[in-house]
Protein backbone atom coordinates (compact mmCIF):
# COMPACT_ATOMS: atom_id res chain seq x y z
CA UNK A 1 0.00 0.00 0.00
CA UNK A 2 1.30 3.48 -0.84
CA UNK A 3 2.26 5.34 2.37
CA UNK A 4 0.71 8.53 0.99
CA UNK A 5 -2.64 6.69 0.72
CA UNK A 6 -2.29 4.88 4.11
CA UNK A 7 -1.33 8.02 6.02
CA UNK A 8 1.27 9.32 8.45
CA UNK A 9 1.35 8.06 12.05
CA UNK A 10 3.16 9.80 14.91
CA UNK A 11 4.15 7.29 17.66
CA UNK A 12 4.89 8.76 21.11
CA UNK A 13 6.45 6.37 23.67
CA UNK A 14 9.44 6.73 26.02
CA UNK A 15 10.28 3.02 25.58
CA UNK A 16 12.61 2.54 22.55
CA UNK A 17 11.65 -1.12 22.24
CA UNK A 18 7.93 -0.29 22.01
CA UNK A 19 8.73 2.42 19.44
CA UNK A 20 10.63 -0.06 17.31
CA UNK A 21 7.89 -2.72 17.40
CA UNK A 22 5.10 -0.26 16.60
CA UNK A 23 7.13 1.37 13.85
CA UNK A 24 7.88 -1.96 12.18
CA UNK A 25 4.25 -3.06 12.34
CA UNK A 26 2.91 0.18 10.85
CA UNK A 27 5.64 0.57 8.25
CA UNK A 28 5.09 -2.98 7.10
CA UNK A 29 1.42 -2.15 6.50
CA UNK A 30 2.24 0.85 4.30
CA UNK A 31 2.06 3.67 6.84
CA UNK A 32 4.60 6.48 7.08
CA UNK A 33 5.89 6.70 10.66
CA UNK A 34 7.36 9.48 12.83
CA UNK A 35 8.52 8.83 16.42
CA UNK A 36 8.90 10.86 19.63
CA UNK A 37 10.20 9.72 23.03
CA UNK A 38 8.55 12.47 25.10
CA UNK A 39 5.53 14.77 25.06
CA UNK A 40 7.30 18.02 24.19
CA UNK A 41 8.95 16.52 21.11
CA UNK A 42 5.64 14.96 20.13
CA UNK A 43 3.93 18.39 20.21
CA UNK A 44 6.69 19.91 18.04
CA UNK A 45 6.57 17.07 15.48
CA UNK A 46 2.77 17.28 15.33
CA UNK A 47 2.91 20.99 14.45
CA UNK A 48 5.64 20.46 11.85
CA UNK A 49 4.38 17.29 10.16
CA UNK A 50 0.61 17.38 10.78
CA UNK A 51 0.25 13.55 10.95
CA UNK A 52 -3.02 11.80 10.20
CA UNK A 53 -3.02 10.00 13.63
CA UNK A 54 -1.10 10.08 16.92
CA UNK A 55 -0.47 6.90 19.00
CA UNK A 56 0.22 8.33 22.46
CA UNK A 57 1.55 6.40 25.50
CA UNK A 58 -0.04 7.47 28.80
CA UNK A 59 2.92 6.89 31.14
CA UNK A 60 6.04 8.88 30.10
CA UNK A 61 8.81 10.82 31.77
CA UNK A 62 8.32 14.57 31.84
CA UNK A 63 4.80 15.50 30.78
CA UNK A 64 2.63 12.41 30.54
CA UNK A 65 0.31 11.42 27.72
CA UNK A 66 -2.74 13.14 29.24
CA UNK A 67 -0.95 16.52 29.47
CA UNK A 68 0.45 16.05 25.98
CA UNK A 69 -3.06 15.39 24.65
CA UNK A 70 -4.46 18.39 26.49
CA UNK A 71 -1.85 20.69 24.92
CA UNK A 72 -2.42 19.25 21.43
CA UNK A 73 -6.18 19.73 21.69
CA UNK A 74 -5.87 23.28 23.04
CA UNK A 75 -3.78 24.35 20.02
CA UNK A 76 -6.00 25.14 16.94
CA UNK A 77 -3.18 23.92 14.68
CA UNK A 78 -3.20 20.38 16.06
CA UNK A 79 -6.61 20.09 17.71
CA UNK A 80 -8.14 18.17 14.77
CA UNK A 81 -5.48 15.39 14.74
CA UNK A 82 -7.05 12.19 16.18
CA UNK A 83 -5.25 10.67 19.23
CA UNK A 84 -5.31 7.00 20.35
CA UNK A 85 -4.02 6.40 23.88
CA UNK A 86 -1.87 3.32 24.72
CA UNK A 87 -1.45 2.16 28.32
CA UNK A 88 -0.41 -0.80 30.40
CA UNK A 89 -2.27 0.56 33.46
CA UNK A 90 -4.51 -1.73 35.41
CA UNK A 91 -7.04 1.06 36.03
CA UNK A 92 -8.33 1.07 32.43
CA UNK A 93 -11.79 2.45 33.14
CA UNK A 94 -10.52 5.58 34.87
CA UNK A 95 -7.77 6.20 32.29
CA UNK A 96 -10.15 5.59 29.39
CA UNK A 97 -12.70 8.14 30.66
CA UNK A 98 -9.98 10.70 31.33
CA UNK A 99 -8.48 10.20 27.88
CA UNK A 100 -11.78 10.46 26.07
CA UNK A 101 -12.64 13.59 28.01
CA UNK A 102 -9.38 15.15 26.84
CA UNK A 103 -10.40 14.52 23.18
CA UNK A 104 -8.90 11.10 22.37
CA UNK A 105 -10.76 9.01 19.79
CA UNK A 106 -9.77 5.54 21.02
CA UNK A 107 -7.92 3.60 23.72
CA UNK A 108 -5.59 0.56 23.41
CA UNK A 109 -4.60 -1.58 26.40
CA UNK A 110 -1.14 -3.11 26.36
CA UNK A 111 -0.35 -5.74 25.33
CA UNK A 112 -2.46 -5.64 22.12
CA UNK A 113 -2.49 -7.66 18.94
CA UNK A 114 -1.02 -6.21 15.75
CA UNK A 115 -4.27 -6.92 13.90
CA UNK A 116 -6.24 -4.92 16.46
CA UNK A 117 -3.76 -2.03 16.27
CA UNK A 118 -3.83 -1.94 12.47
CA UNK A 119 -7.62 -2.21 12.33
CA UNK A 120 -8.09 0.74 14.67
CA UNK A 121 -5.39 2.82 12.98
CA UNK A 122 -6.90 2.21 9.55
CA UNK A 123 -10.38 3.18 10.74
CA UNK A 124 -9.23 6.45 12.31
CA UNK A 125 -6.85 7.47 9.49
CA UNK A 126 -9.64 6.84 6.99
CA UNK A 127 -12.02 8.93 9.10
CA UNK A 128 -9.34 11.64 9.25
CA UNK A 129 -8.96 11.69 5.47
CA UNK A 130 -12.71 11.75 4.96
CA UNK A 131 -13.04 14.61 7.43
CA UNK A 132 -10.34 16.62 5.65
CA UNK A 133 -11.90 15.89 2.26
CA UNK A 134 -15.33 16.97 3.50
CA UNK A 135 -13.87 20.18 4.95
CA UNK A 136 -12.18 20.93 1.61
CA UNK A 137 -15.45 20.33 -0.25
CA UNK A 138 -17.28 22.65 2.16
CA UNK A 139 -14.64 25.34 1.60
CA UNK A 140 -14.96 24.91 -2.18
CA UNK A 141 -18.74 25.07 -1.95
CA UNK A 142 -18.59 28.25 0.13
CA UNK A 143 -16.10 29.80 -2.30
CA UNK A 144 -18.32 28.86 -5.26
CA UNK A 145 -21.41 30.30 -3.57
CA UNK A 146 -19.53 33.49 -2.79
CA UNK A 147 -18.35 33.79 -6.40
CA UNK A 148 -21.89 33.10 -7.65
CA UNK A 149 -23.26 35.78 -5.35
CA UNK A 150 -20.71 38.28 -6.62
CA UNK A 151 -21.56 37.41 -10.23
CA UNK A 152 -25.27 37.76 -9.47
CA UNK A 153 -24.75 41.20 -7.94
CA UNK A 154 -22.62 42.25 -10.92
CA UNK A 155 -25.26 41.05 -13.37
CA UNK A 156 -27.99 42.90 -11.49
CA UNK A 157 -25.87 46.05 -11.51
CA UNK A 158 -25.22 45.79 -15.24
CA UNK A 159 -28.88 45.16 -16.01
CA UNK A 160 -29.84 48.19 -13.90
CA UNK A 161 -27.27 50.36 -15.67
CA UNK A 162 -28.40 49.16 -19.10
CA UNK A 163 -32.03 49.77 -18.22
CA UNK A 164 -31.20 53.29 -17.06
CA UNK A 165 -29.29 53.92 -20.29
CA UNK A 166 -32.23 52.71 -22.36
CA UNK A 167 -34.63 54.91 -20.41
CA UNK A 168 -32.39 57.94 -20.96
CA UNK A 169 -32.05 57.07 -24.64
CA UNK A 170 -35.81 56.71 -24.96
CA UNK A 171 -36.33 60.06 -23.26
CA UNK A 172 -33.80 61.70 -25.59
CA UNK A 173 -35.43 60.05 -28.61
CA UNK A 174 -38.85 61.28 -27.55
CA UNK A 175 -37.57 64.83 -27.17
CA UNK A 176 -35.73 64.62 -30.48
CA UNK A 177 -38.86 63.37 -32.26
CA UNK A 178 -40.94 66.22 -30.87
CA UNK A 179 -38.31 68.78 -31.79
CA UNK A 180 -37.85 67.25 -35.26
CA UNK A 181 -41.57 67.45 -35.97
CA UNK A 182 -41.69 71.08 -34.79
CA UNK A 183 -38.68 72.14 -36.85
CA UNK A 184 -39.97 70.32 -39.94
CA UNK A 185 -43.27 72.19 -39.66
CA UNK A 186 -41.31 75.42 -39.28
CA UNK A 187 -39.14 74.58 -42.30
CA UNK A 188 -42.23 73.87 -44.39
CA UNK A 189 -43.72 77.19 -43.31
CA UNK A 190 -40.51 78.99 -44.31
CA UNK A 191 -40.41 77.26 -47.68
CA UNK A 192 -43.85 78.69 -48.48
CA UNK A 193 -42.62 82.30 -48.40
CA UNK A 194 -41.36 83.84 -51.65
CA UNK A 195 -41.11 87.52 -50.62
CA UNK A 196 -37.60 88.01 -49.19
CA UNK A 197 -38.51 90.33 -46.31
CA UNK A 198 -41.45 88.16 -45.23
CA UNK A 199 -39.26 85.06 -45.46
CA UNK A 200 -36.45 86.56 -43.39
CA UNK A 201 -38.87 87.88 -40.76
CA UNK A 202 -40.41 84.42 -40.26
CA UNK A 203 -37.03 82.62 -40.42
CA UNK A 204 -35.43 84.81 -37.75
CA UNK A 205 -38.38 84.53 -35.38
CA UNK A 206 -38.62 80.72 -35.75
CA UNK A 207 -34.86 80.27 -35.25
CA UNK A 208 -34.82 82.44 -32.12
CA UNK A 209 -37.77 80.51 -30.68
CA UNK A 210 -36.72 76.94 -31.45
CA UNK A 211 -33.02 77.40 -30.64
CA UNK A 212 -33.76 79.14 -27.33
CA UNK A 213 -31.16 81.75 -28.28
CA UNK A 214 -30.46 85.31 -27.15
CA UNK A 215 -29.64 86.61 -30.61
CA UNK A 216 -29.83 85.46 -34.25
CA UNK A 217 -28.11 87.08 -37.23
CA UNK A 218 -28.43 86.18 -40.92
CA UNK A 219 -25.31 86.79 -43.01
CA UNK A 220 -25.79 86.39 -46.77
CA UNK A 221 -23.14 85.75 -49.39
CA UNK A 222 -23.33 88.46 -52.04
CA UNK A 223 -21.12 89.21 -55.03
CA UNK A 224 -19.49 91.96 -52.95
CA UNK A 225 -18.81 89.58 -50.05
CA UNK A 226 -20.54 88.70 -46.77
CA UNK A 227 -23.27 91.11 -45.67
CA UNK A 228 -25.46 91.22 -42.56
CA UNK A 229 -29.01 91.06 -43.94
CA UNK A 230 -31.22 90.57 -40.86
CA UNK A 231 -30.99 90.22 -37.06
CA UNK A 232 -33.18 89.74 -34.03
CA UNK A 233 -32.49 89.66 -30.27
CA UNK A 234 -34.48 88.25 -27.37
CA UNK A 235 -35.17 91.78 -26.05
CA UNK A 236 -36.35 93.09 -29.45
CA UNK A 237 -39.94 93.00 -30.67
CA UNK A 238 -39.19 93.30 -34.40
CA UNK A 239 -36.73 91.76 -36.83
CA UNK A 240 -34.25 94.20 -38.34
CA UNK A 241 -34.51 93.66 -42.10
CA UNK A 242 -32.81 95.00 -45.22
CA UNK A 243 -29.58 95.87 -43.41
CA UNK A 244 -27.19 94.87 -46.22
CA UNK A 245 -24.28 95.84 -43.97
CA UNK A 246 -20.85 94.50 -45.02
CA UNK A 247 -19.38 92.15 -42.42
CA UNK A 248 -16.66 94.14 -40.65
CA UNK A 249 -14.27 93.11 -37.80
CA UNK A 250 -16.18 95.38 -35.38
CA UNK A 251 -19.59 93.82 -36.14
CA UNK A 252 -21.81 92.87 -33.20
CA UNK A 253 -21.12 89.12 -33.48
CA UNK A 254 -18.19 86.67 -33.50
CA UNK A 255 -16.89 87.55 -36.98
CA UNK A 256 -14.15 84.88 -36.91
CA UNK A 257 -16.75 82.11 -36.45
CA UNK A 258 -18.87 83.34 -39.39
CA UNK A 259 -15.81 83.66 -41.63
CA UNK A 260 -14.71 80.12 -40.70
CA UNK A 261 -18.10 78.68 -41.69
CA UNK A 262 -18.12 80.68 -44.96
CA UNK A 263 -14.60 79.45 -45.75
CA UNK A 264 -15.09 75.75 -44.86
CA UNK A 265 -18.83 75.55 -45.64
CA UNK A 266 -19.15 73.46 -42.49
CA UNK A 267 -21.38 74.32 -39.53
CA UNK A 268 -19.62 75.14 -36.24
CA UNK A 269 -20.88 74.80 -32.66
CA UNK A 270 -19.07 76.25 -29.61
CA UNK A 271 -21.11 75.32 -26.54
CA UNK A 272 -18.86 77.40 -24.25
CA UNK A 273 -16.61 80.07 -25.82
CA UNK A 274 -14.49 80.30 -22.66
CA UNK A 275 -13.27 76.74 -23.37
CA UNK A 276 -12.09 77.57 -26.93
CA UNK A 277 -8.49 78.80 -27.03
CA UNK A 278 -8.79 79.94 -30.67
CA UNK A 279 -11.58 82.37 -29.70
CA UNK A 280 -9.55 83.98 -26.91
CA UNK A 281 -8.51 86.94 -29.09
CA UNK A 282 -11.90 87.64 -30.68
CA UNK A 283 -12.68 91.38 -30.04
CA UNK A 284 -16.43 90.72 -29.78
CA UNK A 285 -15.99 88.17 -26.95
CA UNK A 286 -13.51 90.15 -24.83
CA UNK A 287 -14.91 91.21 -21.46
CA UNK A 288 -18.20 89.35 -22.00
CA UNK A 289 -19.61 86.31 -20.19
CA UNK A 290 -19.08 82.90 -21.86
CA UNK A 291 -21.43 82.31 -24.74
CA UNK A 292 -22.79 79.44 -26.79
CA UNK A 293 -22.44 80.01 -30.55
CA UNK A 294 -23.93 77.91 -33.35
CA UNK A 295 -23.13 79.00 -36.91
CA UNK A 296 -25.01 76.99 -39.55
CA UNK A 297 -23.82 76.88 -43.16
CA UNK A 298 -26.73 77.55 -45.55
CA UNK A 299 -25.87 75.48 -48.65
CA UNK A 300 -28.09 75.00 -51.70
CA UNK A 301 -26.90 72.85 -54.62
CA UNK A 302 -23.28 73.30 -53.55
CA UNK A 303 -23.58 77.10 -53.35
CA UNK A 304 -23.06 79.03 -50.10
CA UNK A 305 -26.21 81.12 -49.62
CA UNK A 306 -25.22 82.46 -46.21
CA UNK A 307 -24.56 81.75 -42.54
CA UNK A 308 -27.26 81.52 -39.84
CA UNK A 309 -25.58 82.79 -36.65
CA UNK A 310 -27.23 81.74 -33.34
CA UNK A 311 -25.92 83.00 -30.01
CA UNK A 312 -26.97 82.28 -26.42
CA UNK A 313 -25.63 81.88 -22.93
CA UNK A 314 -22.99 79.17 -22.42
CA UNK A 315 -24.68 75.79 -21.99
CA UNK A 316 -23.64 73.33 -19.23
CA UNK A 317 -23.24 70.60 -21.85
CA UNK A 318 -23.26 70.30 -25.67
CA UNK A 319 -26.50 69.93 -27.62
CA UNK A 320 -27.65 66.45 -28.61
CA UNK A 321 -26.80 65.34 -32.11
CA UNK A 322 -30.54 65.21 -32.89
CA UNK A 323 -30.94 68.89 -31.89
CA UNK A 324 -28.06 69.92 -34.14
CA UNK A 325 -29.51 67.80 -36.93
CA UNK A 326 -32.93 69.46 -36.71
CA UNK A 327 -31.44 72.96 -36.66
CA UNK A 328 -29.26 71.97 -39.60
CA UNK A 329 -32.39 70.83 -41.44
CA UNK A 330 -33.98 74.22 -40.77
CA UNK A 331 -30.87 75.94 -42.15
CA UNK A 332 -30.90 73.76 -45.28
CA UNK A 333 -34.56 74.51 -45.91
CA UNK A 334 -33.92 78.19 -45.25
CA UNK A 335 -31.08 78.18 -47.80
CA UNK A 336 -33.45 76.86 -50.48
CA UNK A 337 -36.16 79.34 -49.52
CA UNK A 338 -33.75 82.32 -49.48
CA UNK A 339 -32.34 81.37 -52.87
CA UNK A 340 -35.86 81.07 -54.27
CA UNK A 341 -36.83 84.41 -52.73
CA UNK A 342 -33.76 86.07 -54.28
CA UNK A 343 -34.69 84.57 -57.64
CA UNK A 344 -38.23 85.79 -57.16
CA UNK A 345 -37.01 89.28 -56.30
CA UNK A 346 -34.75 89.24 -59.33
CA UNK A 347 -37.63 88.13 -61.54
CA UNK A 348 -39.84 90.80 -60.01
CA UNK A 349 -37.23 93.44 -60.84
CA UNK A 350 -37.00 92.12 -64.38
CA UNK A 351 -40.78 92.11 -64.70
CA UNK A 352 -40.91 95.71 -63.49
CA UNK A 353 -38.23 96.72 -65.96
CA UNK A 354 -40.17 95.03 -68.75
CA UNK A 355 -43.31 96.84 -67.72
CA UNK A 356 -41.57 100.17 -67.87
CA UNK A 357 -40.11 99.26 -71.23
CA UNK A 358 -43.58 98.38 -72.52
CA UNK A 359 -44.92 101.68 -71.34
CA UNK A 360 -42.22 103.47 -73.31
CA UNK A 361 -42.87 101.28 -76.30
CA UNK A 362 -46.58 102.12 -76.24
CA UNK A 363 -45.77 105.82 -76.70
CA UNK A 364 -43.45 105.07 -79.62
CA UNK A 365 -45.39 102.17 -81.23
CA UNK A 366 -45.44 103.74 -84.65
CA UNK A 367 -41.74 104.57 -84.72
CA UNK A 368 -40.34 101.47 -82.98
CA UNK A 369 -42.56 98.59 -84.15
CA UNK A 370 -39.60 96.43 -85.06
CA UNK A 371 -37.88 97.14 -81.74
CA UNK A 372 -41.10 96.19 -79.90
CA UNK A 373 -41.16 92.84 -81.69
CA UNK A 374 -37.61 92.05 -80.65
CA UNK A 375 -38.38 93.14 -77.10
CA UNK A 376 -41.43 90.86 -77.00
CA UNK A 377 -39.27 87.94 -78.10
CA UNK A 378 -36.84 88.63 -75.27
CA UNK A 379 -39.77 88.85 -72.87
CA UNK A 380 -41.06 85.46 -74.03
CA UNK A 381 -37.65 83.87 -73.44
CA UNK A 382 -37.35 85.42 -70.00
CA UNK A 383 -40.85 84.28 -69.01
CA UNK A 384 -40.03 80.77 -70.21
CA UNK A 385 -36.93 80.80 -68.06
CA UNK A 386 -38.99 82.01 -65.15
CA UNK A 387 -41.48 79.16 -65.65
CA UNK A 388 -38.63 76.65 -65.75
CA UNK A 389 -37.22 78.12 -62.57
CA UNK A 390 -40.61 77.85 -60.89
CA UNK A 391 -40.97 74.23 -62.03
CA UNK A 392 -37.49 73.40 -60.73
CA UNK A 393 -38.28 75.04 -57.39
CA UNK A 394 -41.57 73.15 -57.10
CA UNK A 395 -39.90 69.83 -57.97
CA UNK A 396 -37.11 70.42 -55.47
CA UNK A 397 -39.61 71.38 -52.78
CA UNK A 398 -41.69 68.24 -53.46
CA UNK A 399 -38.54 66.09 -53.23
CA UNK A 400 -37.58 67.64 -49.88
CA UNK A 401 -41.10 67.18 -48.47
CA UNK A 402 -41.08 63.53 -49.62
CA UNK A 403 -37.73 62.96 -47.88
CA UNK A 404 -39.05 64.64 -44.74
CA UNK A 405 -42.16 62.42 -44.78
CA UNK A 406 -39.97 59.32 -45.12
CA UNK A 407 -37.82 60.48 -42.22
CA UNK A 408 -40.90 61.07 -40.04
CA UNK A 409 -42.20 57.59 -40.91
CA UNK A 410 -38.89 56.06 -39.83
CA UNK A 411 -38.86 58.00 -36.55
CA UNK A 412 -42.51 57.12 -35.79
CA UNK A 413 -41.70 53.39 -35.48
CA UNK A 414 -38.13 53.09 -34.21
CA UNK A 415 -36.77 49.58 -33.56
CA UNK A 416 -33.97 49.61 -30.98
CA UNK A 417 -31.78 46.51 -30.39
CA UNK A 418 -30.74 46.19 -26.71
CA UNK A 419 -29.04 42.78 -26.99
CA UNK A 420 -28.33 40.32 -29.81
CA UNK A 421 -31.76 38.72 -29.22
CA UNK A 422 -33.97 41.50 -27.81
CA UNK A 423 -35.39 44.55 -29.61
CA UNK A 424 -37.58 47.39 -28.28
CA UNK A 425 -40.13 49.35 -30.35
CA UNK A 426 -41.36 52.43 -28.39
CA UNK A 427 -44.65 53.81 -29.78
CA UNK A 428 -45.55 57.41 -28.92
CA UNK A 429 -48.59 59.58 -29.57
CA UNK A 430 -51.68 58.64 -31.55
CA UNK A 431 -51.50 55.29 -33.37
CA UNK A 432 -53.61 55.22 -36.56
CA UNK A 433 -53.92 52.39 -39.09
CA UNK A 434 -51.07 53.49 -41.42
CA UNK A 435 -48.68 53.93 -38.50
CA UNK A 436 -49.71 50.54 -37.02
CA UNK A 437 -49.01 48.94 -40.41
CA UNK A 438 -45.57 50.64 -40.41
CA UNK A 439 -44.94 49.18 -36.94
CA UNK A 440 -45.86 45.68 -38.23
CA UNK A 441 -43.50 45.97 -41.20
CA UNK A 442 -40.67 47.44 -39.08
CA UNK A 443 -40.99 44.69 -36.46
CA UNK A 444 -41.04 41.87 -39.05
CA UNK A 445 -38.09 43.30 -40.96
CA UNK A 446 -36.13 43.90 -37.73
CA UNK A 447 -36.71 40.36 -36.41
CA UNK A 448 -35.83 38.78 -39.74
CA UNK A 449 -32.66 40.89 -40.11
CA UNK A 450 -31.42 40.51 -36.51
CA UNK A 451 -32.90 37.06 -35.66
CA UNK A 452 -34.33 38.51 -32.48
CA UNK A 453 -36.04 36.19 -29.99
CA UNK A 454 -38.08 38.80 -28.10
CA UNK A 455 -39.68 42.05 -29.37
CA UNK A 456 -40.88 44.53 -26.72
CA UNK A 457 -43.62 46.90 -27.95
CA UNK A 458 -43.74 49.77 -25.44
CA UNK A 459 -47.04 51.72 -25.57
CA UNK A 460 -46.28 53.98 -22.57
CA UNK A 461 -46.50 57.07 -24.78
CA UNK A 462 -49.55 55.95 -26.82
CA UNK A 463 -52.57 58.23 -26.29
CA UNK A 464 -55.23 56.91 -28.69
CA UNK A 465 -55.79 53.70 -30.66
CA UNK A 466 -58.85 52.14 -32.34
CA UNK A 467 -60.01 48.59 -33.02
CA UNK A 468 -58.28 48.39 -36.39
CA UNK A 469 -54.96 49.44 -34.80
CA UNK A 470 -55.41 46.97 -31.92
CA UNK A 471 -56.11 44.21 -34.44
CA UNK A 472 -52.93 45.15 -36.34
CA UNK A 473 -50.92 44.94 -33.10
CA UNK A 474 -52.30 41.46 -32.46
CA UNK A 475 -51.48 40.52 -36.04
CA UNK A 476 -47.96 41.82 -35.43
CA UNK A 477 -47.63 39.50 -32.41
CA UNK A 478 -48.93 36.53 -34.42
CA UNK A 479 -46.59 37.27 -37.33
CA UNK A 480 -43.62 37.59 -34.96
CA UNK A 481 -44.56 34.26 -33.37
CA UNK A 482 -44.43 32.65 -36.84
CA UNK A 483 -40.88 34.01 -37.18
CA UNK A 484 -39.94 32.41 -33.84
CA UNK A 485 -40.00 35.62 -31.73
CA UNK A 486 -42.00 36.32 -28.58
CA UNK A 487 -43.93 39.60 -28.26
CA UNK A 488 -44.05 41.55 -24.98
CA UNK A 489 -46.33 44.61 -24.72
CA UNK A 490 -45.35 47.03 -21.94
CA UNK A 491 -46.63 50.31 -20.55
CA UNK A 492 -50.40 49.65 -20.87
CA UNK A 493 -52.01 52.36 -18.72
CA UNK A 494 -55.41 52.08 -17.10
CA UNK A 495 -57.26 54.15 -19.70
CA UNK A 496 -55.54 52.27 -22.57
CA UNK A 497 -56.40 48.92 -20.95
CA UNK A 498 -60.05 50.02 -20.64
CA UNK A 499 -60.04 50.94 -24.34
CA UNK A 500 -58.68 47.50 -25.28
CA UNK A 501 -61.35 45.82 -23.14
CA UNK A 502 -64.11 47.96 -24.68
CA UNK A 503 -62.83 47.02 -28.15
CA UNK A 504 -62.90 43.32 -27.20
CA UNK A 505 -59.18 42.78 -27.90
CA UNK A 506 -57.90 39.35 -26.76
CA UNK A 507 -54.46 39.76 -25.12
CA UNK A 508 -54.15 36.15 -23.96
CA UNK A 509 -51.77 35.30 -26.81
CA UNK A 510 -49.18 37.92 -25.81
CA UNK A 511 -47.14 38.70 -22.71
CA UNK A 512 -47.89 42.06 -21.04
CA UNK A 513 -45.86 43.94 -18.44
CA UNK A 514 -46.64 47.17 -16.64
CA UNK A 515 -43.32 48.92 -17.31
CA UNK A 516 -40.55 48.83 -19.90
CA UNK A 517 -38.10 47.86 -17.15
CA UNK A 518 -40.10 44.78 -16.16
CA UNK A 519 -40.55 43.89 -19.82
CA UNK A 520 -36.80 44.04 -20.40
CA UNK A 521 -36.22 41.88 -17.31
CA UNK A 522 -38.69 39.29 -18.62
CA UNK A 523 -37.10 39.42 -22.09
CA UNK A 524 -33.62 38.89 -20.64
CA UNK A 525 -34.81 35.78 -18.82
CA UNK A 526 -36.56 34.42 -21.91
CA UNK A 527 -33.60 35.18 -24.17
CA UNK A 528 -31.27 33.47 -21.69
CA UNK A 529 -33.51 30.38 -21.48
CA UNK A 530 -33.70 30.24 -25.26
CA UNK A 531 -29.91 30.39 -25.53
CA UNK A 532 -29.55 27.46 -23.10
CA UNK A 533 -31.97 25.31 -25.11
CA UNK A 534 -30.00 26.01 -28.24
Amino acid sequence: MDSSEAGTILIVDDNPRNLGLLSDTLTGSGFEVAAAVDGLRAIRLAKEGMPDLILLDVKMDGIDGFETCRRLKSDPTTSAIPVIFMTASTDLSSDRVKGLNLGAVDYLAKPFLDEELLARVRVHTKLRKLTKSLAAQVDERLAAESALQRLTHELERRVAERTAQLERALEGLTQAQAQMATVIRAAQAVSGEVVLDDLLDRLMRLTLEHAGAQKCVLVLSRESGLVIEASIARDQDAVRLGLSTPLQPDADLAVCVVEEVARTRESVFHWDTSREARLAGAPYLEGKPPKSILALAMICQGELIGVLYIEGDATPEPLFAAQLETLGLLASQAAIAVKNALLYAHLAEMTSALRRSNERLETEVARQTEELRRTNERLHLELTERARAEEARAALQAEIIQAQDARLAELSTPLIPITDHIMVMPLIGTIDSPRAQQALEAALNGVQANRAQVVIIDVTGVTVLDSAVASTLMSTAAALRLLGARTVITGIRAELAQTLIDLGVDLSAVVTRGTLKSGISYALKQAGAGAQRL
